[in-house]
C-alpha cells in the first residue's frame, strides 16, 4: 500500500536541507575572510614575463586578484602561511587589512615601505601582528626556545619570479627607540651602503640573539627579517632575521 504524501515533512526536510547549505556557505565565506587565500603548491611553470624573468604559475593568480602582493611566507610546521603585501605610498595600508583590502584585526603581513623587491634591498623587513590565538606573526613567538629553532631553521618566501629559502641567522628581542636614541635600530637597516654597514648590522644581531645559531653571514648575502610586537617591554619588538642561501625549484 503506497504511503500518503506527507506535505509537512517535506517541506521540513527541504528547510534543513536549505539551512545545511546556508551555514555551509557562511562558514566558508569566514574563513576567506580571515585566513585569506591560500597558496597554490609550488612550482617553477611560467604565466608572464617582466625583464625576460617569468612570473611562477603559483603566484600569478593571486596577483590578478591583489597586484599589491609581492610574495608568500611559509615557515613550515607553524601557522606561518601568508602573502606578503607592499604599498610604497602607504606603508601601513595592510595594518589592519587583509588580502582582499577589507577591515581585519589580523591585518596582512606586509613588506616595509623603505625596502624594495626590483632592485633587491639588502634586507627584506617584514611586519606582522603578534596576535593572542597565535596567527599571523606570533607563532614567531615559539623561537624563544632553542628548541623549537632547531627543527625549525628555515623561511620559506616565494617572489612573483622565484622560491628562495633563508636560514635563520640571529633571534632577539628589541624596541623601537625614540628618533634621537644613539643605539643599533634593526628596523632601519634596507640596503648596505658598503661593507662597514653590512657588517654593523651583522654583528649587532648576534650579539643579540638569545642563542648562537652558528649561522653567519658575508657582505652580499641577502635577508629577510620577521618583525612583531612583544609585550616585555614598552615598544617591544621580537625580531627573526634570516640570511637567503639558495634558490629552489
Amino acid at each position: 500500500m503506497r504511503k500518503k504524501f506527507n506535505e509537512k515533512s517535506f517541506f521540513k526536510s527541504s528547510l534543513v536541507l536549505l539551512g545545511i547549505v546556508m551555514i555551509f556557505y557562511a562558514v566558508s565565506s569566514i574563513i576567506l575572510f580571515y585566513l585569506g587565500p591560500l597558496m597554490p603548491q609550488r612550482t617553477e611553470s611560467v604565466v608572464s614575463n617582466k625583464n625576460n624573468v617569468s612570473m611562477l604559475t603559483n603566484m600569478s593568480a593571486l596577483y590578478e586578484e591583489n597586484p599589491d602582493i609581492v610574495g608568500w611566507i611559509k615557515i613550515e610546521g607553524t601557522v606561518i602561511d601568508y602573502p606578503v603585501m607592499y604599498t610604497k605610498d602607504d606603508g601601513e595600508f595592510y595594518l589592519y587589512r587583509n588580502f582582499y583590502k577589507n577591515k581585519d584585526v589580523n591585518g596582512s603581513i606586509f613588506l616595509d615601505e623603505h625596502c624594495t623587491m626590483d632592485p633587491f634591498s639588502t634586507n627584506l623587513l617584514l611586519h606582522g601582528h603578534n596576535m593572542n590565538n597565535g596567527s599571523m606573526f606570533g607563532a614567531l613567538m615559539k623561537y624563544k626556545s632553542q628548541d623549537f629553532y632547531n627543527s625549525h631553521k628555515r623561511i620559506l618566501f616565494d617572489t612573483l619570479y622565484e622560491n628562495q629559502v633563508y636560514e635563520i641567522i640571529s633571534v632577539f628581542k628589541s624596541k623601537v627607540y625614540n628618533v634621537s636614541d644613539n643605539v643599533f635600530k634593526y628596523y632601519k637597516f634596507y640596503n648596505a651602503k658598503n661593507k662597514e654597514e653590512f657588517k654593523d648590522f651583522v654583528d649587532n644581531i648576534k650579539r643579540l640573539s638569545l642563542y648562537d645559531t652558528g649561522v653567519t653571514a658575508r657582505y652580499g648575502d641577502k635577508f629577510i627579517t620577521l618583525s612583531t610586537c612583544e609585550n616585555s617591554t614598552p615598544n617591544g619588538r621580537f625580531v627573526v632575521v634570516a640570511k637567503k642561501i639558495k634558490e629552489v625549484d
